[in-house]
């Protein structure tokens, strides 16, 4: 009998254990979170562009809330909710803004937000991100791209993200009556967004639930 091969066996059973037991904590540990992030209402802008009678005319909600979770290093994990207060849309035109949240547009009464929430990110070559999400107004949901990009400061305190896309207005039912003729009021509207973002509370990573 090897008395000092006796010994090795309790040694290598006890290793073996540990290195299972690491194994076992590493696997129940949570995967890296994206990083939560607050817009500055101050200094974020939502903005769209229009046509009206052949001439382009731009606006901006000036109420809107946006719940931002996002990591270049954890796309499946990042998501957009954004709400945005219809009635609160501002093209320096009383006339026309009032008309904007009547029944025939907006119909913000009924319906007093739009939603964007997006869960699916594509990283782009030319550095910007593609966000592939559902976009509802007046209650009628869409999906859509938006492209954008996303700025962090060196020192992670900050961090912009900037982008737009391109819709219909007709696809939601914006325009009623006489306003579903796009010869007066255009079909296509550009939105445009900045927000500038700082670091919000950690949270876990809920892939998109």
């Amino acid at each position: 009998m090897n008395p000092t091969g006796a010994l090795d066996r309790p040694r290598l059973a006890a290793a073996a254990t540990v290195a299972a037991l690491v194994a076992v904590l590493a696997a129940a540990s949570p995967a890296r979170a994206a990083s939560a992030w607050l817009a500055d209402p101050a200094r974020s802008r939502l903005a769209f562009v229009a046509t009206q009678a052949g001439g382009e005319f731009g606006g901006q909600f000036k109420h809107f809330t946006t719940d931002i979770t996002f990591d270049p290093g954890d796309l499946p994990g990042s998501r957009f909710h954004v709400v945005v207060d219809t009635g609160s849309a501002d093209t320096q035109d009383e006339t026309r803004d009032r008309a904007l949240v009547g029944e025939d547009f907006f119909a913000s009464g009924r319906w007093p937000t739009a939603t964007f929430d997006a869960t699916r990110f594509t990283p782009l070559p030319d550095g910007h991100y593609d966000a592939r999400g559902r976009l509802t107004i007046r209650g009628v949901g869409r999906d859509v791209n938006v492209k954008f990009t996303f700025k962090p400061d060196a020192d992670g305190r900050r961090a912009v993200l900037s982008g737009g896309t391109t819709i219909r207005r007709l696809d939601f039912g914006v325009g009623q009556g006489e306003w579903q003729d796009t010869k007066w009021v255009g079909n296509d509207v550009r939105i445009e967004f900045e927000l500038v973002l700082a670091p919000g509370p950690a949270r876990s990573n809920h892939n998109g639930t």
